[in-house]
Protein backbone atom coordinates (compact mmCIF):
# COMPACT_ATOMS: atom_id res chain seq x y z
CA UNK A 1 0.00 0.00 0.00
CA UNK A 2 1.17 3.59 -0.97
CA UNK A 3 1.54 6.24 1.59
CA UNK A 4 -1.44 8.96 1.80
CA UNK A 5 0.14 12.00 0.40
CA UNK A 6 -1.22 15.25 3.07
CA UNK A 7 0.89 18.07 2.24
CA UNK A 8 3.07 16.36 0.04
CA UNK A 9 2.96 18.97 -2.80
CA UNK A 10 6.46 18.67 -4.82
CA UNK A 11 6.24 16.30 -7.73
CA UNK A 12 9.70 14.73 -7.18
CA UNK A 13 8.77 13.92 -3.63
CA UNK A 14 5.03 12.35 -4.63
CA UNK A 15 6.47 9.76 -6.94
CA UNK A 16 9.96 8.80 -5.51
CA UNK A 17 8.48 8.49 -1.79
CA UNK A 18 6.53 5.54 -3.03
CA UNK A 19 2.77 8.31 -2.19
CA UNK A 20 -0.46 7.30 -4.26
CA UNK A 21 -0.53 9.62 -6.89
CA UNK A 22 -3.91 10.77 -8.84
CA UNK A 23 -2.09 10.45 -12.07
CA UNK A 24 -2.72 14.46 -13.65
CA UNK A 25 -0.08 14.05 -15.96
CA UNK A 26 -1.85 14.96 -19.36
CA UNK A 27 -2.40 18.36 -18.02
CA UNK A 28 1.02 19.07 -19.99
CA UNK A 29 -0.46 17.99 -23.05
CA UNK A 30 -3.35 20.33 -22.30
CA UNK A 31 -0.53 23.69 -21.62
CA UNK A 32 1.02 22.38 -24.90
CA UNK A 33 -2.06 22.32 -26.86
CA UNK A 34 -4.31 25.12 -25.72
CA UNK A 35 -3.62 28.55 -27.05
CA UNK A 36 -1.90 31.55 -24.91
CA UNK A 37 1.59 32.06 -24.83
CA UNK A 38 0.58 33.27 -21.11
CA UNK A 39 -1.98 30.73 -19.39
CA UNK A 40 -3.52 31.80 -16.26
CA UNK A 41 -5.07 29.02 -14.10
CA UNK A 42 -7.60 29.56 -11.17
CA UNK A 43 -8.73 27.09 -8.50
CA UNK A 44 -9.89 26.97 -5.33
CA UNK A 45 -6.45 26.50 -2.53
CA UNK A 46 -5.97 23.29 -1.90
CA UNK A 47 -6.71 21.76 -5.27
CA UNK A 48 -3.41 20.39 -6.48
CA UNK A 49 -2.16 23.44 -8.21
CA UNK A 50 0.93 23.58 -6.38
CA UNK A 51 1.55 19.90 -7.10
CA UNK A 52 0.73 20.87 -10.51
CA UNK A 53 3.08 23.19 -11.11
CA UNK A 54 5.82 21.10 -9.68
CA UNK A 55 4.91 18.56 -12.09
CA UNK A 56 5.05 20.85 -14.90
CA UNK A 57 8.95 22.01 -14.11
CA UNK A 58 9.99 18.64 -14.09
CA UNK A 59 8.72 17.53 -17.26
CA UNK A 60 10.03 20.63 -18.93
CA UNK A 61 12.76 21.66 -16.84
CA UNK A 62 16.63 20.82 -18.54
CA UNK A 63 17.15 19.76 -15.08
CA UNK A 64 14.63 17.49 -14.38
CA UNK A 65 14.78 14.12 -12.46
CA UNK A 66 14.78 10.95 -15.12
CA UNK A 67 12.04 8.19 -14.42
CA UNK A 68 9.40 10.21 -12.52
CA UNK A 69 6.96 10.07 -15.75
CA UNK A 70 7.80 6.49 -16.19
CA UNK A 71 3.99 4.90 -16.50
CA UNK A 72 2.50 7.68 -16.18
CA UNK A 73 -0.57 8.85 -18.66
CA UNK A 74 1.90 11.49 -20.38
CA UNK A 75 4.52 8.81 -21.11
CA UNK A 76 2.53 7.39 -23.86
CA UNK A 77 2.66 10.87 -25.77
CA UNK A 78 5.64 10.35 -28.04
CA UNK A 79 5.60 13.66 -29.85
CA UNK A 80 4.91 15.52 -26.96
CA UNK A 81 8.10 13.98 -24.73
CA UNK A 82 10.26 14.68 -28.04
CA UNK A 83 9.76 18.55 -28.53
CA UNK A 84 9.74 19.15 -24.96
CA UNK A 85 10.81 16.55 -21.93
CA UNK A 86 13.49 18.01 -20.67
CA UNK A 87 13.90 20.80 -23.23
CA UNK A 88 13.42 23.99 -21.88
CA UNK A 89 15.01 26.46 -19.07
CA UNK A 90 12.11 26.64 -16.52
CA UNK A 91 11.83 28.92 -13.55
CA UNK A 92 9.40 28.09 -10.67
CA UNK A 93 8.82 30.40 -7.96
CA UNK A 94 5.39 30.31 -6.15
CA UNK A 95 4.19 33.20 -3.65
CA UNK A 96 1.72 31.25 -1.40
CA UNK A 97 3.49 32.39 2.07
CA UNK A 98 3.05 35.94 1.37
CA UNK A 99 0.58 36.60 3.30
CA UNK A 100 1.66 39.86 5.36
CA UNK A 101 -0.49 41.86 7.36
CA UNK A 102 1.88 45.13 6.61
CA UNK A 103 3.55 45.97 3.20
CA UNK A 104 6.96 46.83 5.30
CA UNK A 105 6.68 43.07 6.28
CA UNK A 106 5.54 42.49 2.96
CA UNK A 107 9.01 43.71 1.18
CA UNK A 108 10.91 42.01 3.92
CA UNK A 109 9.11 38.79 3.50
CA UNK A 110 9.43 39.09 -0.55
CA UNK A 111 12.90 39.88 -0.47
CA UNK A 112 13.69 36.61 1.22
CA UNK A 113 11.78 34.83 -1.11
CA UNK A 114 13.74 36.26 -3.75
CA UNK A 115 17.09 35.40 -1.97
CA UNK A 116 16.51 31.88 -1.39
CA UNK A 117 15.16 31.22 -5.15
CA UNK A 118 18.12 32.97 -5.92
CA UNK A 119 20.78 30.73 -4.59
CA UNK A 120 20.69 27.90 -6.92
CA UNK A 121 21.29 30.36 -10.21
CA UNK A 122 24.30 31.80 -8.79
CA UNK A 123 25.79 28.20 -8.81
CA UNK A 124 26.52 28.29 -12.49
CA UNK A 125 29.49 29.78 -12.86
CA UNK A 126 29.01 30.84 -16.98
CA UNK A 127 27.24 33.88 -15.75
CA UNK A 128 28.68 37.10 -16.89
CA UNK A 129 29.81 39.39 -14.29
CA UNK A 130 27.45 42.21 -14.53
CA UNK A 131 24.41 39.79 -13.83
CA UNK A 132 26.25 37.91 -11.18
CA UNK A 133 26.72 41.48 -9.29
CA UNK A 134 22.66 41.68 -9.71
CA UNK A 135 22.04 38.55 -8.68
CA UNK A 136 24.14 38.77 -5.90
CA UNK A 137 22.46 41.97 -4.61
CA UNK A 138 19.31 40.39 -4.87
CA UNK A 139 20.33 37.42 -2.78
CA UNK A 140 21.70 39.68 0.47
CA UNK A 141 18.94 41.94 0.07
CA UNK A 142 20.64 44.96 -0.64
CA UNK A 143 18.09 45.86 -3.71
CA UNK A 144 15.26 48.41 -3.40
CA UNK A 145 12.36 46.29 -3.84
CA UNK A 146 11.42 47.85 -6.68
CA UNK A 147 14.86 46.67 -8.45
CA UNK A 148 13.28 42.77 -7.67
CA UNK A 149 10.69 43.42 -10.48
CA UNK A 150 12.74 42.87 -12.81
CA UNK A 151 14.15 39.81 -11.88
CA UNK A 152 12.42 37.52 -13.31
CA UNK A 153 12.79 38.88 -16.75
CA UNK A 154 16.80 39.29 -16.19
CA UNK A 155 16.74 35.24 -15.57
CA UNK A 156 15.17 34.24 -18.95
CA UNK A 157 17.33 36.68 -20.49
CA UNK A 158 20.36 34.80 -18.78
CA UNK A 159 19.17 31.29 -19.78
CA UNK A 160 18.70 31.93 -22.89
CA UNK A 161 22.45 33.58 -23.25
CA UNK A 162 23.61 30.36 -21.35
CA UNK A 163 21.53 27.68 -23.39
CA UNK A 164 20.34 29.81 -26.58
CA UNK A 165 16.70 28.24 -25.66
CA UNK A 166 14.10 30.42 -24.44
CA UNK A 167 12.62 29.57 -20.64
CA UNK A 168 9.57 28.19 -19.37
CA UNK A 169 8.11 30.53 -16.59
CA UNK A 170 5.92 28.99 -13.51
CA UNK A 171 4.48 31.15 -11.61
CA UNK A 172 2.50 29.54 -8.74
CA UNK A 173 -0.35 31.31 -6.78
CA UNK A 174 0.23 34.89 -7.89
CA UNK A 175 -2.26 36.43 -6.38
CA UNK A 176 -2.08 35.45 -2.34
CA UNK A 177 -0.09 38.36 -1.71
CA UNK A 178 -3.05 40.81 -3.60
CA UNK A 179 -5.74 38.86 -0.95
CA UNK A 180 -3.25 39.72 1.80
CA UNK A 181 -2.63 43.20 1.27
CA UNK A 182 -6.67 42.86 0.34
CA UNK A 183 -7.78 41.90 3.27
CA UNK A 184 -4.93 44.08 5.60
CA UNK A 185 -5.63 47.11 3.97
CA UNK A 186 -7.58 48.80 6.97
CA UNK A 187 -4.35 47.79 8.87
CA UNK A 188 -1.90 49.55 6.27
CA UNK A 189 -3.77 51.91 3.61
CA UNK A 190 -1.40 52.21 1.49
CA UNK A 191 -0.33 48.12 1.23
CA UNK A 192 -3.01 47.73 -1.37
CA UNK A 193 -2.05 49.49 -3.76
CA UNK A 194 1.79 49.42 -3.47
CA UNK A 195 0.95 45.49 -3.47
CA UNK A 196 -0.52 45.33 -6.92
CA UNK A 197 1.94 47.97 -8.21
CA UNK A 198 4.86 45.81 -7.14
CA UNK A 199 2.88 42.43 -8.83
CA UNK A 200 1.76 44.21 -12.28
CA UNK A 201 5.62 45.50 -12.88
CA UNK A 202 7.11 42.03 -11.94
CA UNK A 203 4.75 39.77 -14.25
CA UNK A 204 4.53 42.78 -17.02
CA UNK A 205 8.00 43.11 -17.07
CA UNK A 206 8.64 38.84 -17.25
CA UNK A 207 5.38 38.19 -19.46
CA UNK A 208 4.67 40.96 -21.90
CA UNK A 209 6.71 41.30 -24.78
CA UNK A 210 9.35 39.27 -23.39
CA UNK A 211 11.82 37.41 -26.27
CA UNK A 212 13.58 35.18 -24.12
CA UNK A 213 10.03 33.53 -22.86
CA UNK A 214 8.78 30.10 -24.48
CA UNK A 215 5.53 30.22 -22.52
CA UNK A 216 4.43 31.44 -19.10
CA UNK A 217 1.86 29.42 -16.72
CA UNK A 218 0.53 31.61 -13.15
CA UNK A 219 -1.69 29.68 -10.84
CA UNK A 220 -4.09 31.40 -8.42
CA UNK A 221 -7.47 31.28 -6.96
CA UNK A 222 -8.78 35.00 -8.78
CA UNK A 223 -8.40 36.60 -12.16
CA UNK A 224 -8.02 40.07 -10.70
CA UNK A 225 -7.85 41.47 -14.45
CA UNK A 226 -9.37 44.98 -13.47
CA UNK A 227 -6.60 45.86 -11.22
CA UNK A 228 -4.22 46.00 -14.28
CA UNK A 229 -2.05 43.42 -13.07
CA UNK A 230 -1.81 42.12 -16.70
CA UNK A 231 -2.29 45.56 -18.38
CA UNK A 232 -1.39 44.88 -21.78
CA UNK A 233 -0.65 41.35 -21.85
CA UNK A 234 -2.44 40.63 -25.29
CA UNK A 235 -1.03 37.02 -25.10
CA UNK A 236 -3.27 36.02 -21.99
CA UNK A 237 -5.47 33.34 -22.27
CA UNK A 238 -7.54 32.43 -19.10
CA UNK A 239 -8.37 29.09 -17.93
CA UNK A 240 -10.85 29.59 -14.82
CA UNK A 241 -13.63 27.63 -12.47
CA UNK A 242 -16.53 29.53 -15.27
CA UNK A 243 -14.65 27.90 -18.49
CA UNK A 244 -14.78 23.93 -20.13
CA UNK A 245 -11.11 23.60 -20.50
CA UNK A 246 -8.86 21.92 -18.22
CA UNK A 247 -11.75 20.70 -16.25
CA UNK A 248 -10.63 17.43 -14.64
CA UNK A 249 -6.85 18.17 -13.98
CA UNK A 250 -7.58 19.94 -10.56
CA UNK A 251 -9.13 18.03 -7.71
CA UNK A 252 -9.90 14.50 -8.06
CA UNK A 253 -13.34 13.10 -9.85
CA UNK A 254 -15.61 10.54 -8.68
CA UNK A 255 -13.38 7.96 -10.93
CA UNK A 256 -10.41 8.75 -9.04
CA UNK A 257 -11.70 8.84 -5.86
CA UNK A 258 -13.05 5.45 -6.38
CA UNK A 259 -9.75 4.15 -7.13
CA UNK A 260 -8.32 5.62 -4.13
CA UNK A 261 -10.79 4.15 -1.29
CA UNK A 262 -10.32 0.87 -2.72
CA UNK A 263 -6.34 1.31 -2.91
CA UNK A 264 -6.54 2.12 0.79
CA UNK A 265 -9.65 -0.69 1.39
CA UNK A 266 -12.20 1.47 2.45
CA UNK A 267 -14.64 1.31 -0.49
CA UNK A 268 -17.63 0.54 1.54
CA UNK A 269 -20.67 2.04 0.57
CA UNK A 270 -21.28 4.17 3.54
CA UNK A 271 -17.94 5.80 2.71
CA UNK A 272 -18.46 6.65 -0.75
CA UNK A 273 -22.18 8.12 0.54
CA UNK A 274 -20.44 10.22 2.88
CA UNK A 275 -17.74 11.04 1.16
CA UNK A 276 -19.97 12.51 -1.61
CA UNK A 277 -22.29 14.33 0.38
CA UNK A 278 -19.68 16.02 2.58
CA UNK A 279 -16.94 16.75 0.31
CA UNK A 280 -18.43 16.57 -3.61
CA UNK A 281 -20.12 18.79 -6.02
CA UNK A 282 -17.57 21.03 -7.22
CA UNK A 283 -17.98 22.46 -10.38
CA UNK A 284 -15.41 23.80 -13.22
CA UNK A 285 -17.19 24.57 -16.35
CA UNK A 286 -19.80 22.30 -17.25
CA UNK A 287 -18.42 19.45 -15.09
CA UNK A 288 -20.05 18.84 -11.63
CA UNK A 289 -18.91 15.92 -10.37
CA UNK A 290 -15.03 17.15 -8.56
CA UNK A 291 -14.11 16.38 -5.23
CA UNK A 292 -12.26 18.03 -2.43
CA UNK A 293 -8.37 16.80 -2.58
CA UNK A 294 -7.52 18.14 0.86
CA UNK A 295 -10.57 16.78 2.51
CA UNK A 296 -10.97 13.10 1.07
CA UNK A 297 -7.11 12.34 1.79
CA UNK A 298 -7.82 13.60 5.34
CA UNK A 299 -11.14 11.73 5.60
CA UNK A 300 -9.01 8.77 4.10
CA UNK A 301 -6.45 9.55 7.03
CA UNK A 302 -9.27 9.37 9.92
CA UNK A 303 -10.54 6.16 8.92
CA UNK A 304 -7.43 4.32 8.40
CA UNK A 305 -6.52 5.80 11.71
CA UNK A 306 -9.44 3.80 13.26
CA UNK A 307 -12.66 6.12 13.27
CA UNK A 308 -16.08 5.60 11.59
CA UNK A 309 -17.58 6.96 8.31
CA UNK A 310 -19.56 9.05 10.42
CA UNK A 311 -16.66 10.73 13.28
CA UNK A 312 -14.24 10.82 9.81
CA UNK A 313 -16.32 13.33 8.09
CA UNK A 314 -15.16 16.68 9.45
CA UNK A 315 -14.35 20.20 8.10
CA UNK A 316 -10.58 19.66 6.80
CA UNK A 317 -10.65 22.03 4.24
CA UNK A 318 -12.28 24.85 5.59
CA UNK A 319 -10.19 24.67 9.00
CA UNK A 320 -7.08 24.92 7.00
CA UNK A 321 -7.28 27.69 4.37
CA UNK A 322 -7.13 30.95 5.03
CA UNK A 323 -11.07 32.37 5.25
CA UNK A 324 -10.31 36.02 6.40
CA UNK A 325 -11.74 37.42 3.30
CA UNK A 326 -14.46 34.99 2.76
CA UNK A 327 -15.53 35.71 6.70
CA UNK A 328 -15.29 39.48 6.71
CA UNK A 329 -17.82 39.38 3.23
CA UNK A 330 -20.29 37.12 5.27
CA UNK A 331 -20.40 39.42 8.59
CA UNK A 332 -20.02 42.96 6.72
CA UNK A 333 -21.95 42.06 2.91
CA UNK A 334 -25.53 42.63 2.87
CA UNK A 335 -25.56 41.60 -0.01
CA UNK A 336 -24.75 37.93 1.60
CA UNK A 337 -27.14 38.50 4.61
CA UNK A 338 -29.77 38.65 2.27
CA UNK A 339 -29.51 35.74 0.99
CA UNK A 340 -27.81 33.34 3.99
CA UNK A 341 -31.53 32.27 4.64
CA UNK A 342 -32.17 30.62 1.13
CA UNK A 343 -28.35 29.40 0.91
CA UNK A 344 -28.25 27.61 4.29
CA UNK A 345 -31.97 25.99 2.83
CA UNK A 346 -30.10 24.37 0.48
CA UNK A 347 -31.54 26.36 -2.41
CA UNK A 348 -30.38 27.30 -5.82
CA UNK A 349 -30.51 31.36 -6.05
CA UNK A 350 -29.88 33.53 -9.34
CA UNK A 351 -27.26 36.10 -8.68
CA UNK A 352 -25.17 38.31 -11.36
CA UNK A 353 -22.08 37.32 -11.24
CA UNK A 354 -18.80 39.42 -12.81
CA UNK A 355 -15.96 36.75 -13.35
CA UNK A 356 -13.75 39.86 -14.07
CA UNK A 357 -13.41 40.04 -10.45
CA UNK A 358 -11.69 43.16 -8.85
CA UNK A 359 -11.41 42.99 -5.29
CA UNK A 360 -10.90 46.90 -5.09
CA UNK A 361 -14.83 47.05 -6.43
CA UNK A 362 -16.14 45.19 -3.41
CA UNK A 363 -17.28 47.92 -1.61
CA UNK A 364 -18.55 49.66 -4.41
CA UNK A 365 -20.50 46.74 -5.94
CA UNK A 366 -21.65 44.17 -3.27
CA UNK A 367 -22.76 41.64 -6.19
CA UNK A 368 -19.22 41.13 -6.80
CA UNK A 369 -18.82 38.97 -3.55
CA UNK A 370 -20.22 35.86 -5.37
CA UNK A 371 -17.38 35.93 -7.77
CA UNK A 372 -14.80 36.04 -4.72
CA UNK A 373 -16.99 32.91 -3.26
CA UNK A 374 -16.74 30.89 -6.33
CA UNK A 375 -13.86 31.69 -7.25
CA UNK A 376 -12.40 30.39 -3.96
CA UNK A 377 -14.61 27.13 -3.68
CA UNK A 378 -17.42 28.17 -1.37
CA UNK A 379 -20.27 28.63 -3.45
CA UNK A 380 -21.05 26.89 -7.18
CA UNK A 381 -21.96 28.64 -9.79
CA UNK A 382 -23.70 27.53 -12.73
CA UNK A 383 -24.04 30.12 -15.90
CA UNK A 384 -28.07 30.43 -17.45
CA UNK A 385 -26.97 33.87 -19.41
CA UNK A 386 -24.49 37.04 -19.69
CA UNK A 387 -23.19 37.44 -16.12
CA UNK A 388 -26.19 35.77 -14.17
CA UNK A 389 -25.79 32.29 -12.41
CA UNK A 390 -27.21 29.71 -10.12
CA UNK A 391 -25.47 29.80 -7.28
CA UNK A 392 -25.80 27.12 -3.88
CA UNK A 393 -23.76 25.91 -1.51
CA UNK A 394 -22.62 21.89 -3.11
CA UNK A 395 -21.38 20.06 0.49
CA UNK A 396 -21.62 19.30 3.88
CA UNK A 397 -18.42 20.56 4.47
CA UNK A 398 -18.96 23.66 3.30
CA UNK A 399 -22.55 24.17 4.75
CA UNK A 400 -20.61 23.97 8.27
CA UNK A 401 -18.58 26.41 7.47
CA UNK A 402 -21.34 28.89 6.59
CA UNK A 403 -23.21 27.80 9.48
CA UNK A 404 -20.49 28.36 11.85
CA UNK A 405 -19.74 31.86 10.08
CA UNK A 406 -23.18 33.05 10.82
CA UNK A 407 -23.07 32.02 14.23
CA UNK A 408 -20.09 34.07 14.92
CA UNK A 409 -21.41 37.01 12.95
CA UNK A 410 -24.36 36.76 15.30
CA UNK A 411 -22.35 36.32 18.56
CA UNK A 412 -21.08 39.59 17.09
CA UNK A 413 -23.70 41.49 16.96
CA UNK A 414 -25.01 40.62 20.51
CA UNK A 415 -23.48 41.73 23.56
CA UNK A 416 -23.40 40.74 26.87
CA UNK A 417 -24.63 36.62 26.42
CA UNK A 418 -21.90 33.88 25.87
CA UNK A 419 -22.86 31.60 23.35
CA UNK A 420 -22.09 28.56 25.39
CA UNK A 421 -25.05 29.49 27.19
CA UNK A 422 -27.25 28.99 24.02
CA UNK A 423 -26.16 26.05 23.29
CA UNK A 424 -26.67 24.35 26.66
CA UNK A 425 -30.16 25.67 27.09
CA UNK A 426 -30.54 24.07 23.00
CA UNK A 427 -29.36 20.91 24.44
CA UNK A 428 -30.92 20.57 27.09
CA UNK A 429 -34.21 21.26 25.46
CA UNK A 430 -33.60 18.75 22.59
CA UNK A 431 -32.81 15.96 25.01
CA UNK A 432 -35.09 16.81 28.50
CA UNK A 433 -38.14 19.01 27.01
CA UNK A 434 -36.32 21.81 29.39
CA UNK A 435 -37.56 24.84 27.57
CA UNK A 436 -37.59 27.64 30.30
CA UNK A 437 -33.92 28.14 30.14
CA UNK A 438 -33.71 28.08 26.33
CA UNK A 439 -36.60 30.97 26.21
CA UNK A 440 -35.14 33.21 28.45
CA UNK A 441 -31.87 32.43 27.19
CA UNK A 442 -33.40 33.17 23.04
CA UNK A 443 -35.01 36.20 24.60
CA UNK A 444 -32.60 37.57 26.28
CA UNK A 445 -30.67 37.05 23.03
CA UNK A 446 -32.86 38.68 20.52
CA UNK A 447 -33.12 41.72 23.09
CA UNK A 448 -29.44 42.55 22.89
CA UNK A 449 -29.20 42.50 18.94
CA UNK A 450 -28.15 45.14 17.50
CA UNK A 451 -30.48 47.42 14.70
CA UNK A 452 -30.91 45.91 11.06
CA UNK A 453 -29.03 48.83 9.67
CA UNK A 454 -26.15 47.56 11.20
CA UNK A 455 -26.46 44.06 10.21
CA UNK A 456 -27.16 45.20 6.77
CA UNK A 457 -30.58 44.05 6.01
CA UNK A 458 -33.13 45.29 4.00
CA UNK A 459 -36.10 44.88 6.67
CA UNK A 460 -36.18 43.39 10.36
CA UNK A 461 -38.10 40.49 8.92
CA UNK A 462 -34.39 39.54 7.22
CA UNK A 463 -32.66 40.05 10.36
CA UNK A 464 -35.01 37.62 12.67
CA UNK A 465 -35.42 34.87 10.50
CA UNK A 466 -31.78 34.96 9.44
CA UNK A 467 -30.77 35.38 13.24
CA UNK A 468 -33.48 32.12 14.10
CA UNK A 469 -31.73 29.95 11.76
CA UNK A 470 -28.26 30.90 13.01
CA UNK A 471 -29.34 30.61 16.43
CA UNK A 472 -29.87 27.10 15.54
CA UNK A 473 -27.28 26.62 13.18
CA UNK A 474 -25.24 25.83 16.61
CA UNK A 475 -27.60 22.28 16.24
CA UNK A 476 -24.97 20.70 14.12
CA UNK A 477 -23.55 17.83 15.54
CA UNK A 478 -26.05 15.43 16.36
CA UNK A 479 -29.14 17.90 15.31
CA UNK A 480 -30.96 18.50 12.34
CA UNK A 481 -32.12 21.86 11.27
CA UNK A 482 -34.66 21.95 8.83
CA UNK A 483 -36.28 25.23 6.90
CA UNK A 484 -39.47 25.94 5.83
CA UNK A 485 -40.88 22.18 7.15
CA UNK A 486 -44.34 21.16 5.42
CA UNK A 487 -45.86 19.33 8.10
CA UNK A 488 -49.81 19.01 9.03
CA UNK A 489 -51.70 22.07 7.27
CA UNK A 490 -48.95 23.98 6.18
CA UNK A 491 -45.89 25.05 6.28
CA UNK A 492 -43.52 25.94 9.48
CA UNK A 493 -40.82 28.55 9.27
CA UNK A 494 -37.99 26.15 11.07
CA UNK A 495 -37.51 23.31 13.09
CA UNK A 496 -34.80 21.60 15.04
CA UNK A 497 -34.50 17.95 16.18
CA UNK A 498 -32.15 14.84 16.66
CA UNK A 499 -30.79 13.15 14.35
CA UNK A 500 -31.05 10.12 16.04
CA UNK A 501 -32.92 9.27 19.49
CA UNK A 502 -29.64 8.73 21.20
CA UNK A 503 -29.56 12.35 21.35
CA UNK A 504 -32.52 13.51 22.38
CA UNK A 505 -36.74 12.80 22.57
CA UNK A 506 -37.81 16.11 21.61
CA UNK A 507 -38.14 18.42 19.20
CA UNK A 508 -38.73 22.07 18.70
CA UNK A 509 -40.80 24.18 15.96
CA UNK A 510 -40.83 27.51 15.58
CA UNK A 511 -42.89 30.70 14.23
CA UNK A 512 -42.25 34.28 13.92
CA UNK A 513 -44.22 36.82 12.93
CA UNK A 514 -44.28 40.53 13.09
CA UNK A 515 -46.49 42.38 15.43
CA UNK A 516 -48.15 45.63 14.86
CA UNK A 517 -47.28 47.09 17.78
CA UNK A 518 -45.16 47.01 21.13
CA UNK A 519 -47.95 47.02 22.82
CA UNK A 520 -49.45 43.99 21.17
CA UNK A 521 -45.98 41.54 21.22
CA UNK A 522 -47.19 39.11 24.40
CA UNK A 523 -50.72 38.62 22.51
CA UNK A 524 -49.20 38.04 19.09
CA UNK A 525 -47.29 35.90 20.38
CA UNK A 526 -49.80 34.06 21.68
CA UNK A 527 -51.56 33.90 18.71
CA UNK A 528 -48.50 32.61 16.81
CA UNK A 529 -47.98 29.99 19.43
CA UNK A 530 -52.08 29.02 18.40
CA UNK A 531 -51.57 28.98 14.66
CA UNK A 532 -48.97 26.02 15.14
CA UNK A 533 -51.49 24.04 17.33
CA UNK A 534 -53.97 24.98 14.58
CA UNK A 535 -52.31 24.23 11.98
CA UNK A 536 -50.86 20.99 13.21
CA UNK A 537 -47.40 21.89 12.41
CA UNK A 538 -46.08 19.23 15.39
CA UNK A 539 -47.45 16.41 13.20
CA UNK A 540 -44.67 15.12 11.20
CA UNK A 541 -42.03 15.34 13.78
CA UNK A 542 -44.67 13.45 16.05
CA UNK A 543 -44.44 10.64 13.53
CA UNK A 544 -40.80 10.77 13.74
CA UNK A 545 -41.35 9.88 17.77
CA UNK A 546 -40.69 12.89 18.71
CA UNK A 547 -42.59 15.44 21.75
CA UNK A 548 -42.63 18.52 20.25
CA UNK A 549 -42.39 22.04 21.90
CA UNK A 550 -44.04 24.89 20.31
CA UNK A 551 -42.30 28.45 19.83
CA UNK A 552 -44.52 31.40 18.46
CA UNK A 553 -42.16 34.54 18.29
CA UNK A 554 -43.84 37.61 17.66
CA UNK A 555 -41.52 40.95 16.69
CA UNK A 556 -41.98 44.70 16.66
CA UNK A 557 -38.55 46.65 15.89
CA UNK A 558 -35.82 45.45 17.76
CA UNK A 559 -38.45 43.65 20.53
CA UNK A 560 -39.49 40.18 20.70
CA UNK A 561 -41.77 38.07 22.62
CA UNK A 562 -42.06 34.37 22.70
CA UNK A 563 -44.64 31.68 23.79
CA UNK A 564 -44.17 28.34 24.61
CA UNK A 565 -45.62 25.03 24.89
CA UNK A 566 -45.36 21.56 24.89
CA UNK A 567 -47.98 20.06 22.61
Amino acid sequence: MKKLPIGVSDFYDMIKKNYYYVDKSLLIKDIVDLPGVVKLITRPRRFGKTLNMRMLEQFFSMEGEEGLFDGLKVWQEKALLKDYYHQYPTIFITFKEIKDTTWENAKVHLKAKFSEDIKKYLQNEMIRKGDRDYLEKAASKELEIEEYTLLLKTLTRIYYELYKKKTILLIDEYDVPIEAAYTYKEKDSDYYDNMVTFMRNLLTAALKDNEYLEFGILTGVYRVAKESIFSGLNNLAVYTIFENSITDKFGFTEEEVSEILKHFEIDTKEDREIIKKWYSNYRIGNREDLYNPWSILNYISSRLMGLQPSDASQPYWTNTSSNDLIIKQIETNPVVKDSIEELLRGEEIIVTLDPWLSLRELEDDPNGVWTLFASAGYITAKRVDINRYYIKIPNEELLFFFKTSVMKWLQKATKSMAISKMMNSLYDLIKEGKYEKFKKNLEDYMRNILSYHDLGFEDSEHVYKAFLLGILSIAINGFEVENEMESGYGRLDVAVYPKEKRYGKYAAVFEIKRADSEEKLEEAAKQVLKQIKEKEYRSKLEFKGYKVIGFGIAFCGKRAETAVEIL
